[in-house]
């Protein structure tokens, strides 16, 4: 009787190691699949075909889970519910694979926002350094805005060294309106995206 408990123990913890585990497998195959992807093409349109593939080849093997635990069927819903639900293991797995990930997506949905930038003058007010460097700008008008350093930031500053220098400082900013995708609430957030941030 002993023997048949732990067997049966055994299999339990079993099957919850691999319950547990199934996510991160997902996100390192999604990871490897794609580094091999851009090791052979760093073409940006066939990179964002390669990205959708690889998600599915990842999680594919793991359908039975995700329907289980997320309702999810990989095959028959809509695919990009799948790639915010790996994203978010993405982020934990392999942090630059999914910043390279983000800049894909982000790229194909700015294209247009990019060419109507925004201008704003004033003082930074607040610094925020979470997942990005957030700077809280009160305008002229003494109006707060939010701006996002997402991306390459055109600069008069050395940025990555400086950006803290730059609380309580005049600054000339242009920004676009973009999405983020925020694993806190497990969807896209809309966000302002700084692209020029130049000090008098």
């Amino acid at each position: 009787m002993m023997k048949k408990t732990g067997i049966l123990l055994a299999a339990l913890l079993s099957v919850s190691g691999f319950s547990q585990d199934y996510k991160t497998k997902i996100a390192k195959n999604t990871c490897e699949c794609f580094t091999k992807a851009k090791a052979e093409n760093p073409d940006a349109k066939a990179l964002e075909i390669k990205l959708g593939l690889c998600i599915i080849q990842g999680a594919q093997p793991y359908a039975a889970e995700l329907k289980r635990d997320y309702n999810l069927d990989i095959l028959q819903d809509n695919s990009s519910q799948t790639g915010k639900l790996v994203a978010t293991w993405l982020l934990k797995e392999c942090p630059d694979t999914f910043i390279e990930l983000f800049k894909l997506g982000e790229n194909g949905k700015n294209k247009g926002s990019r060419h109507s930038e925004l201008l704003i003058n004033g003082t930074v007010t607040k610094i925020e350094k979470n997942s990005f460097v957030v700077f809280h700008l009160a305008g002229d008008n003494k109006i707060l805005t939010k701006l996002y350093w997402v991306f390459p930031v055109e600069s008069n500053r050395d940025l990555p060294n400086e950006y803290s220098t730059l609380l309580h400082k005049k600054v000339n900013v242009s920004y676009y309106p973009g999405e983020i995708f925020d694993a806190g609430i497990n969807d896209y957030r809309k966000v302002n995206i700084i692209s020029v941030l130049k000090t008098d």
